[in-house]
């Protein structure tokens, strides 16, 4: 009920008479005002105003399900959303989902978490209220082959969509680091349920640093507050997530990986630099050259070899 009333006054973007309401959604007066008690306790900003009604000035600060579904327009993505307070991580959660059956599209969203994390075993810091922790489930029909091109699709639909809704020069390092200013944005992780030939499922999951302060991150992070010197509405943000997924994932159905690999090309921030990138203890000094059709990166190494490596951690060389 409170979904519906909370749809009538958006749809309204004015005064609702509680006779309206009453009317419309076959509820007492007295039931009225015990659910727009209710949502007030949740966060939202309801007015009421004698002989006018009801008014929505704003919805809380929350990633909650009816809020990111409203004005989505995904087809897919988003159509079942699970909402946490709090969890240990939305990657657990989703794997555990999609282990279970939940069908493709299925989100995992979190406030905060107490065990995130990323890439190489790091963990993720997960301000309360300030990020976007999240964990997508695909079901495509790829072989275990294409997981790397899918880390890559990944990459560049999350920086496409932070990019439009901050104006802001964000890019990739390889494989899947959104920057901005040189300092961290976001952190993608991929991981796969496969058979030998066909993937059951894969998990997206990202952390985006929104509107937490420089003192509630790591120093090499930032957010788009600290960027762009203002906040950000997460729900905005998490639906042009969503929906830029949603499009690059529907396009290598239609193209392959070859508009993905070009895109990522352009949006990266490592190629033709020297780098270090660092595998099993070891160190490999050299150029990034490209990006393999496979998703790899190729490099020319000081002593003149050109090697691709799959994985790894990367940095800029001086």
């Amino acid at each position: 009920m409170q979904e519906k009333i909370i749809q009538l006054l958006k749809d309204c973007r004015g005064y609702l008479s509680g006779e309206d309401i009453s009317r419309r959604l076959k509820i007492s007066r007295a039931g009225i005002w015990k659910h727009m008690q209710e949502l007030r306790h949740i966060g939202y900003d309801i007015e009421a105003m004698p002989h006018r009604g009801y008014r929505l000035v704003s919805p809380p600060d929350r990633l909650l399900p009816r809020e990111i579904k409203y004005g989505l327009g995904t087809k897919i993505l988003g159509r079942d959303i699970i909402y946490h307070e709090l969890t240990q991580s939305t990657m657990d959660d989703a794997f555990s989902s999609g282990a279970q059956g939940a069908e493709e599209g299925t989100v995992i969203i979190a406030e905060s978490q107490s065990k995130g994390r990323g890439r190489m075993g790091r963990s993720w810091i997960s301000p309360k209220g300030k990020g976007i922790y999240m964990s997508v489930i695909l079901r495509p029909q790829l072989s275990p082959n294409d997981f790397a091109k899918l880390t890559l699709l990944a990459a560049v639909a999350v920086c496409e969509a932070l990019r439009k809704v901050s104006d802001l020069d964000i890019g990739i390092k390889w494989p899947n680091d959104l920057l901005a200013g040189g300092r961290k944005l976001a952190g993608i992780l991929t991981e796969l349920n496969a058979e030998v030939d066909q993937m059951k499922f894969v998990v997206v999951g990202l952390g985006v640093n929104i509107n937490a302060s420089k003192r509630a991150l790591p120093g090499e992070a930032t957010s788009l507050k600290i960027e762009s010197g203002k906040s950000h509405s997460r729900v905005a943000v998490v639906q042009e997530i969503l929906r830029s997924l949603e499009y690059w994932y529907a396009d290598i159905e239609r193209q392959g990986f070859e508009h993905v690999l070009k895109r990522w090309r352009e949006l990266a921030l490592i190629l033709g630099k020297r780098i270090i990138i660092k595998e099993h203890h070891q160190e490999i000094h050299g150029e990034a050259v490209d990006l393999a059709d496979d998703g790899g990166l190729i490099i020319r190494t000081d002593s003149g070899e050109t090697i691709k490596r799959l994985s790894g951690d990367v940095v800029q060389a001086g």
